[in-house]
């Protein structure tokens, strides 16, 4: 199903164009990709004390949006080679949609930042409550990862590890993972007992935590941002050459 005349030279320029914008859209979605994976395989702790799934979730939409978008570009560059008009119709319905659902995103990522770092904040008050060190817990496991891959102590400061009934009422001021572990057993357990700026970390969990996230967000948001601007192009150009194809 192609064109029953020979494009001109200007509907062989758009249709090369609309091949080369889909290419580096197909560029982008490999990109989308291994950003998704990227934040499944890293800092995965964080989600248990973030206070929600929301954190897991962008990842696998990031994963999915991908998927997606590699699908698209592989069409649109087929139907511009092709010149076949369904599949371009096609292509500029799937890709309207996408960047609406990305504009969304952005919007509604912006308007619910500010509410997600007092859900954070909340949520790792609770969670610093729940820690024990004599059982298997998620929020033990959560806090002890978190502390010593971010080289931080409870959310603000140190003092806070005394609303854990396991600290308030011992000798020991902070769990293990508040130490630096360059040190003997005999130092560790002199850090849980007399933490200080030279035998443990100072800085809280929750700005580093809010930094990492915020700094993930901004690569993220950049190159949707990106491929969001170029999926624009593509469907102007898919409008254009759907007209030219008689």
């Amino acid at each position: 199903m192609g064109s029953g005349v020979e494009m001109t030279g200007c509907g062989k320029f758009v249709r090369f164009l609309m091949f080369a914008i889909n290419f580096i859209i197909w560029s982008g979605s490999i990109a989308i990709l291994v950003l998704g994976i990227w934040t499944v395989a890293d800092r995965p702790y964080l989600e248990k004390l973030l206070g929600s799934e929301m954190y897991m979730t962008a990842a696998y939409i990031l994963i999915g949006t991908g998927c997606v978008i590699f699908f698209v570009s592989f069409l649109g560059c087929f139907g511009a080679l092709r010149e076949v008009k369904c599949m371009l119709l096609t292509y500029f319905i799937i890709v309207l949609l996408l960047f609406i659902i990305l504009l969304i995103g952005g919007i509604l990522g912006y308007v619910f930042k500010d509410k997600a770092k007092t859900t954070v904040r909340n949520a790792m008050v609770v969670a610093i409550k729940e820690y024990r060190t004599d059982e298997d817990s998620p929020f033990t496991e959560a806090w002890d990862e978190t502390q010593q891959a971010m080289k931080c102590c409870a959310i603000t400061n140190q003092n806070e590890w005394a609303k854990n009934p396991e600290f308030s009422m011992s000798d020991k001021k902070v769990p293990k993972s508040c130490c630096r572990k360059d040190g003997t057993a005999g130092e560790l357990m002199d850090c849980q007992r007399n933490p200080g700026e030279d035998n443990s970390y100072t800085e809280g969990c929750f700005s580093k935590a809010i930094d990492f996230v915020e700094r993930h967000a901004l690569i993220v948001g950049g190159v949707g941002i990106a491929v969001a601007v170029i999926m624009v192009l593509g469907l102007l150009l898919s409008i254009i050459l759907f007209k030219m194809i008689d």
